[in-house]
Protein backbone atom coordinates (compact mmCIF):
# COMPACT_ATOMS: atom_id res chain seq x y z
CA UNK A 1 0.00 0.00 0.00
CA UNK A 2 1.43 3.54 -0.66
CA UNK A 3 1.40 6.25 1.40
CA UNK A 4 0.66 4.80 4.71
CA UNK A 5 1.50 6.78 7.48
CA UNK A 6 0.69 10.39 8.49
CA UNK A 7 1.26 13.38 6.59
CA UNK A 8 1.30 17.14 6.75
CA UNK A 9 1.17 20.21 3.84
CA UNK A 10 -0.33 23.45 3.19
CA UNK A 11 -3.12 24.68 1.08
CA UNK A 12 -3.81 28.12 0.12
CA UNK A 13 -7.27 29.07 -1.36
CA UNK A 14 -7.29 31.92 -2.65
CA UNK A 15 -11.24 32.22 -3.26
CA UNK A 16 -11.63 31.66 0.45
CA UNK A 17 -8.44 33.98 1.07
CA UNK A 18 -7.00 32.13 3.14
CA UNK A 19 -4.23 29.69 3.87
CA UNK A 20 -3.33 26.77 6.39
CA UNK A 21 -1.95 23.46 7.17
CA UNK A 22 -4.08 19.94 6.36
CA UNK A 23 -3.11 17.04 7.86
CA UNK A 24 -3.41 13.55 6.20
CA UNK A 25 -3.85 10.39 7.66
CA UNK A 26 -3.70 7.05 5.37
CA UNK A 27 -4.35 3.64 7.02
CA UNK A 28 -4.35 -0.05 5.81
CA UNK A 29 -7.69 -0.99 6.65
CA UNK A 30 -8.18 -4.43 6.08
CA UNK A 31 -6.42 -3.95 2.69
CA UNK A 32 -8.70 -1.02 1.79
CA UNK A 33 -7.57 2.52 2.30
CA UNK A 34 -8.73 4.65 5.11
CA UNK A 35 -8.08 8.16 4.84
CA UNK A 36 -8.68 11.02 7.84
CA UNK A 37 -7.99 14.72 6.66
CA UNK A 38 -8.07 17.71 9.18
CA UNK A 39 -8.71 20.66 7.34
CA UNK A 40 -7.73 24.02 8.42
CA UNK A 41 -9.67 25.42 11.36
CA UNK A 42 -11.78 27.91 8.60
CA UNK A 43 -13.19 24.63 7.16
CA UNK A 44 -13.16 22.45 10.63
CA UNK A 45 -16.87 22.15 9.30
CA UNK A 46 -16.36 20.67 5.83
CA UNK A 47 -16.50 17.04 5.86
CA UNK A 48 -14.78 14.69 3.01
CA UNK A 49 -15.73 11.37 2.08
CA UNK A 50 -14.16 9.33 -0.25
CA UNK A 51 -16.19 6.81 -2.28
CA UNK A 52 -13.22 5.46 -4.00
CA UNK A 53 -9.58 5.74 -3.57
CA UNK A 54 -7.23 3.80 -6.19
CA UNK A 55 -3.33 3.79 -6.28
CA UNK A 56 -1.99 4.95 -9.56
CA UNK A 57 1.24 3.73 -10.59
CA UNK A 58 3.79 2.96 -8.13
CA UNK A 59 3.56 6.48 -6.07
CA UNK A 60 0.09 7.81 -6.15
CA UNK A 61 -3.13 7.37 -4.74
CA UNK A 62 -6.61 9.18 -6.71
CA UNK A 63 -9.95 9.06 -4.77
CA UNK A 64 -13.11 10.69 -5.72
CA UNK A 65 -16.06 11.52 -3.01
CA UNK A 66 -18.28 13.68 -1.88
CA UNK A 67 -17.52 17.10 0.47
CA UNK A 68 -20.00 18.42 2.49
CA UNK A 69 -20.57 21.47 3.34
CA UNK A 70 -21.85 23.25 6.99
CA UNK A 71 -25.10 24.15 4.98
CA UNK A 72 -25.79 20.61 4.21
CA UNK A 73 -24.35 21.46 0.48
CA UNK A 74 -22.46 17.97 -0.81
CA UNK A 75 -19.98 19.14 -3.90
CA UNK A 76 -18.63 16.14 -5.75
CA UNK A 77 -14.38 16.22 -5.72
CA UNK A 78 -11.59 14.43 -7.22
CA UNK A 79 -8.11 14.26 -5.37
CA UNK A 80 -4.69 12.68 -5.90
CA UNK A 81 -1.32 12.90 -3.94
CA UNK A 82 1.63 11.70 -5.10
CA UNK A 83 4.54 10.37 -2.60
CA UNK A 84 8.49 10.45 -2.94
CA UNK A 85 10.04 8.88 -0.31
CA UNK A 86 8.72 11.20 3.09
CA UNK A 87 7.57 13.83 0.87
CA UNK A 88 4.25 14.75 -0.70
CA UNK A 89 2.21 16.57 -2.95
CA UNK A 90 -1.37 16.59 -4.32
CA UNK A 91 -5.13 18.24 -4.96
CA UNK A 92 -8.12 18.33 -4.25
CA UNK A 93 -10.72 19.87 -7.64
CA UNK A 94 -14.07 20.42 -6.41
CA UNK A 95 -16.44 22.58 -9.34
CA UNK A 96 -15.37 25.98 -7.88
CA UNK A 97 -11.85 25.71 -7.29
CA UNK A 98 -8.38 23.11 -7.81
CA UNK A 99 -6.59 23.08 -4.16
CA UNK A 100 -3.21 22.51 -4.28
CA UNK A 101 -1.35 20.63 -1.85
CA UNK A 102 2.55 21.96 -1.57
CA UNK A 103 5.04 21.46 0.61
CA UNK A 104 3.94 17.67 1.96
CA UNK A 105 6.52 15.88 4.43
CA UNK A 106 5.27 12.65 6.38
CA UNK A 107 5.28 13.59 10.45
CA UNK A 108 4.43 9.57 12.05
Amino acid sequence: MIGIGKWQGTVNIQILKFSGDVFITIADNNGKYGVDIQLPEQLKNVKLRFDTIEEVGGDSLKGKGKLLTPAGRELGFEASVSFDGDEMSGYLKIAIANIKIKNGRRIG
